[in-house]
């Protein structure tokens, strides 16, 4: 038997979300799980990547023991279009897959929450994994270990383009450059346009959104590291047809909203942008609402 995971890119903080606020979009990784009775085999990754550091590996190493599945071997096979360290939840994919994979050869493959809660403890936070989980957009909380984690009733229809740069942002080093204090009015001013953020998409009020999307906790200082951020962003800012831009997760890559009538924005972003994101890669996304998928071949 054959357990198959279909997993969606996320793009996490949304802004001023930081670690709390993120979404699923159409684009994916997808993994395939064989049980063997010995042995270790990883395909379609890297050969520096195919041994037992491999993080769907580990992942599905750590559901099986909390599930009580007992196997000796088990071969991987994962595919996709979602790219590493760009970030768009390349290792939440992985994550999620192999815990979801684990979960499914015990037939407890929608323990959605179960399915969180380990999803998070080996992540470390919950923004990319709730939404690969759940899909749409979502908002999460920790207490005392424990994840809550809703979803958002997203009232309009919005379309995602990615900028997705050549080159790659480690998430340690996207993080080593955060203060470890915030100013009072800046950590006002984050609640503040989160909360915006949030009602807007709830109630359909798009004028909000680019002032919801607008952070001081994270973005000032990880622009830094990804070339023309500043300039680009400034663009973006200008556009009226643009509902809100933002770093995606750690970064490098750039999330723009627009509607979904806004038929030319991808073309018009291009234009508007030129030598700036010259090798960049601009993909127009939807919102994925189902989260992953899991079947058995």
């Amino acid at each position: 038997m054959y357990v198959r995971v279909r997993v969606p890119a996320t793009s996490a903080n949304l802004g001023p979300g930081f670690d709390v606020a993120g979404l699923a979009v159409t684009l994916y990784n997808t993994f395939t799980f064989e049980l063997l009775d010995e042995g270790l085999q990883i395909l379609g990754c890297p050969e520096q990547f195919a041994n037992k550091d491999n993080m769907t590996y580990q992942a599905f190493d750590e559901a099986a023991k909390e599930v009580g599945l007992d196997y000796k071997g088990v071969r991987i096979i994962t595919s996709g279009d979602v790219p590493y360290t760009r970030g768009l939840g390349s290792s939440s994919t992985c994550i999620v897959a192999g815990i979801v994979a684990a979960y499914a050869f015990k037939d407890r493959y929608e323990d959605r929450q179960d399915i969180l809660e380990l999803a998070t403890k080996i992540e470390g936070h919950p923004d990319n994994v709730a939404p690969a989980i759940f899909g749409g957009m979502t908002v999460s909380v920790m207490e005392d270990h424990k994840v809550t984690t809703l979803s958002l009733p997203i009232k309009n229809d919005y379309r995602f383009v990615a900028l997705i740069p050549p080159f790659t942002l480690s998430t340690a080093k996207a993080r080593a450059v955060l203060p470890n204090t915030l100013e009072r009015a800046d950590a006002i001013k984050n609640v503040s346009h989160l909360a915006l953020m949030v009602a807007s998409l709830i109630n359909g009020y798009d004028q909000g959104l680019k002032l919801g999307f607008k952070d001081r906790l994270h973005q000032p200082y990880r622009g830094k590291l990804i070339k023309n951020y500043f300039p680009i962003m400034d663009v973006l800012e200008k556009d009226d047809k643009i509902l809100g831009a933002y770093l995606s997760g750690a970064g490098p890559t750039i999330m723009a909203m627009i509607k979904a009538e806004d038929d030319k924005g991808v073309v018009r972003i291009k234009e508007e942008l030129g030598e700036l994101i010259e090798g960049w890669k601009v993909e127009k996304l939807e919102l994925d609402t189902r989260g992953y998928v899991c079947d058995f071949l």
